[in-house]
């Protein structure tokens, strides 16, 4: 691709932040690729990311730089309102696409649309329908529509429509699994509250209600939501210890010669899921999101499932499960004996609802329960029961 375009691409984000700073935070920091994999524009997942994918010829063909603002920013819509993490849970993908066009296209000013837009206006069938209503209103009302069957009104856009085709790249987001799509939508929620955050609430008045509804739901509870994060990398950084090797990319500082000394950190982390059951799959993937960060710092991390007894272990590699094994009661003895005789960790965070009996044996290394939003509470008896740390993830 052309030096040209990609630059006509990062010229377009500026107007962007310019002219619509909420979109253009969020565009900035969207994973792009410029491969011809699309006809035009849409959205897809790649490398486990909703990523923004742009075909440079249709790109380039795009003479008005309006449109190409109009373009990304239907995008962008269409991402925040979460349309393809929804379009699966609908039975007519063509009905939903065209509602889904419907919603985001209103709030796109008209010079930024291009000729074979959806809108309201357009289609006389349409016409009466209100405005700034959600992706199921307007689903709804096309099917109510489409069964009275009036054949002098002016149909409406099928399956061929190139606005329409655009949203077949959404297939990918169904393809995810579950707990891979609960991480897109929390790293999507904390980006849209980073661009509210950064933006003048004047200029937020212009965002659709259900989308301001999110932002201030997920502001009003980030306060409570930090503290158990920040615990558990204190908590994970106590347990640190060092060690001295041996590289020739460093030379010694003292000698100049080669091998030089790097010094690396170094700790065992065993990480306890309670798989009984009644943790949540957004409690799950937001607690992996955060293992993440604390993998890329080179801690050793192992997983253990555990409900009555152990279902399995695994080394934790930025790789969220496919899925977590269990079901059944609740047990945390299982997990301390194997920590005290088998992996031996420096530390131990133990990811439950708290709900069990508590511990015949006491672990030999630190300790920090990480308790569910619906599990006890510290004026509950069994709060006492469980032995070190306890934060719960609010």
């Amino acid at each position: 691709m052309s030096q040209k375009v990609l630059e006509d691409i990062t010229k377009t984000g500026i107007r962007l932040l310019l002219e619509e700073p909420f979109f253009g935070h969020i565009f900035s920091g969207m994973l792009r690729e410029t491969e011809i994999k699309t006809d035009s524009i849409s959205i897809s997942v790649l490398e486990k990311r909703p990523t923004l994918s742009i075909n440079p010829t249709f790109w380039d063909e795009l003479l008005d730089g309006n449109e190409k603002v109009g373009y990304i920013k239907h995008q962008l819509l269409h991402l925040a309102l979460k349309h393809p993490f929804k379009r699966e849970e609908y039975l007519h993908k063509h009905i939903f696409d065209l509602a889904s066009d419907l919603v985001v296209n209103q709030y796109i000013n008209p010079i930024h649309l291009p000729m074979d837009a959806i809108t309201l206006e357009k289609y006389p069938k349409l016409k009466k329908l209100a405005k700034g209503k959600d992706v199921g209103f307007y689903y709804r009302k096309i099917l109510e529509i489409n069964d009275q069957n009036d054949p002098s009104d002016h149909p409406l856009p099928d399956e061929n429509n190139r606005q329409l085709k655009q949203h077949q790249d959404w297939n990918s987001f169904a393809q995810s699994n579950r707990m891979e799509q609960r991480m897109m939508e929390s790293a999507l929620e904390d980006a849209l509250v980073q661009a509210a955050e950064r933006t003048d609430e004047k200029l937020q008045g212009a965002l659709p209600g259900s989308l301001l509804r999110l932002i201030q739901e997920k502001l009003n509870g980030n306060q409570k939501q930090v503290d158990w994060r920040r615990v558990l990398r204190l908590f994970l950084g106590s347990g640190k210890t060092t060690y001295l090797k041996n590289t020739i990319r460093r030379p010694s500082k003292r000698y100049g010669t080669t091998p030089g000394i790097q010094v690396k950190n170094r700790q065992k982390v065993l990480v306890a899921i309670d798989t009984s059951g009644s943790i949540t799959l957004e409690e799950v993937a937001s607690f992996f999101k955060e293992m993440n960060h604390i993998y890329k710092q080179g801690s050793e991390i192992l997983v253990v499932e555990c409900d009555a007894q152990i279902q399995r272990t695994y080394s934790f590699k930025n790789q969220i499960p496919l899925e977590i094994k269990g079901g059944g009661g609740t047990n945390f003895t299982p997990v301390i004996q194997y920590a005290n005789t088998q992996f031996k960790p420096d530390l131990l965070v133990y990811f439950t609802d708290g709900f069990g009996a508590e511990p015949e044996e006491l672990p030999r290394c630190p300790i920090l329960w990480l308790i569910s939003d619906d599990g006890i509470k510290e004026e509950d008896a069994t709060w006492n029961l469980l032995p070190g740390r306890k934060i719960k993830m609010l």
